[in-house]
């Protein structure tokens, strides 16, 4: 921490923001504070030497009618009072019922002593320049008025309040000095697990996808940072990982059909031959080069149903209309295997969603039942309404061989076969990117799919499809 500290300053940094904004939110309270204090501090002392005036002039209330109406006695009185306060400067001012003046202290300022005298009120507290003091009316026991002015400077209140501020000045000074500093430290503290995932993340590099940002344990904002982007690098690394594995087993899948085709032309080559050998090689070239132009079809089309991933389907789709389409363009496969084709589906069955697309589903579906179908069994397409779940089913069911229990939960993956060498008949061998095409397209139409089969009896794959607000 102390060698952070040293580090250079750069202005566009967040600490130094933070360091600014906590000096600045600072240095305001404080000087608010002290405001305060010297605002209250003044209230305080003149409502003190308020109450103290307003008793006094009271005071001499009580003497006049006691010593009336022998006014000597009264400004005797008057006059040890002034020599008693000496010390803060009282003055005293006694004024008749014509309102002339009586009797004055000698230190009674002249502005007081040419202050007319206000009827209105009986007793109130006025401040006149530096002076202050209290007024009451006197009725003496003959029905005369009398006023009586007590007052004191306020040079001495003034002088006492800045002379506290001069003590609070000198701690907001040292809050001024250090405020920047204990607020860099703080903003280091609070900046340093931003840096830690800074440096982290410069270091990151494809080749390394286990590296991970570290946690603190405390669940604030920053750890849950961490954690979160700790989660978009575990799902970035899977999604590398598949990528990398697609490309190796596109690779594989690939190699087959062009190392045949190598060889076939290479033994055509060899030497002469006859016409029939070379039409059967030709035969073999072409039935290999029809796999591959199927194999690219299915990688585009499963790449392009993973990059829409994300944007909804706008269209409508009749899916009894897509269906039905589907088994037409099928009939003749399944009739030269001796398969049964069954349709059950509702007309007008409307779902958001892209017609090519669940037709290009639909046809992978049946074309995977055809498949592994032998002769004399059935495939069965039903579509159902489901209003509970506000959802459409497509469910695709043959009397096929079936699937093993372990083979099941990777049915969906990339060029993944069960059996790749089982007999399919006359039926060419696939590419393993059907399931995995459907799969893409259920989730691009905010679907999912999943399949049940049991070994002898057959397989039934379901598709589950939002039936949207319409």
């Amino acid at each position: 921490m102390p060698l952070q500290l040293l580090e250079p300053i750069t202005w566009a940094t967040l600490r130094v923001r933070l360091t600014l904004l906590n000096t600045a939110v600072v240095l305001l309270a404080t000087l608010a504070v002290l405001a305060a204090v010297r605002v209250g501090l003044r209230a305080a002392l003149f409502n003190e030497i308020d109450d103290t005036l307003r008793g006094e002039v009271r005071e001499i209330s009580l003497a006049l009618n006691e010593l009336h109406p022998d006014l000597s006695l009264l400004v005797g009185e008057l006059r040890r009072k002034t020599q008693s306060h000496k010390e803060r400067g009282w003055f005293v001012q006694l004024l008749n019922g014509g309102r002339s003046t009586v009797w004055n202290s000698d230190n009674c300022p002249q502005e007081v002593l040419d202050e007319p005298v206000d009827e209105s009120v009986v007793e109130k507290v006025q401040q006149l320049g530096n002076y202050r003091w209290a007024r009451r009316r006197i009725t003496a026991p003959n029905d005369t008025p009398m006023y009586i002015r007590i007052g004191v400077p306020t040079l001495s209140l003034d002088s006492e309040v800045d002379g506290i501020t001069r003590l609070l000045l000198p701690i907001g000074l040292g809050l001024a000095l250090l405020t920047p500093l204990a607020g860099y430290w703080l903003a280091l503290r609070a900046t340093q697990p931003l840096s830690e995932i800074l440096r982290t993340a410069e270091s990151l590099k494809p080749t390394r996808l286990g590296d991970r940002l570290k946690t603190r344990g405390t669940a604030d904002e920053l750890d849950r940072l961490s954690l979160t982007i700790n989660r978009l690098l575990d799902n970035v690394a899977v999604h590398v990982e598949r990528q990398h594995q697609f490309v190796a087993d596109a690779a594989h899948e690939l190699r087959g059909p062009l190392a045949a085709i190598q060889n076939s032309l290479e033994v055509a080559s060899a030497k002469n031959r006859s016409p029939e050998n070379y039409r059967s090689t030709l035969e073999d070239v072409l039935d290999q080069t029809r796999q591959l132009s199927k194999l690219a079809n299915d990688l585009l089309l499963l790449a392009e149903a993973e990059a829409d991933a994300n944007v909804a389907p706008s269209e409508q789709a009749d899916l009894d209309a897509v269906v039905r389409q589907t088994v037409a363009m099928f009939t003749g496969v399944a009739e030269d295997r001796s398969i049964r084709l069954l349709v059950r589906s509702p007309a007008g069955l409307k779902i958001p969603g892209d017609p090519q697309q669940l037709r290009q589903l639909t046809s992978n579906l049946v074309d995977n039942a055809l498949r592994f179908t032998p002769a004399g069994g059935s495939v069965t397409l039903t579509v159902a309404r489901d209003p509970a779940a506000h959802e459409a089913c497509l469910t695709v069911a043959d009397t096929g061989r079936g699937i093993e229990a372990g083979h099941l939960r990777n049915v969906f993956e990339r060029f993944f076969q069960a059996d790749a060498g089982r007999d399919r008949g006359n039926m060419r061998r696939g590419g393993g990117l059907g399931l995995a095409i459907c799969r893409s397209i259920a989730e691009r139409h905010g679907g999912r799919i999943g399949i049940t089969s049991r070994v002898g009896q057959g397989t039934q794959v379901a598709v589950h499809l939002p039936l949207g607000s319409a």
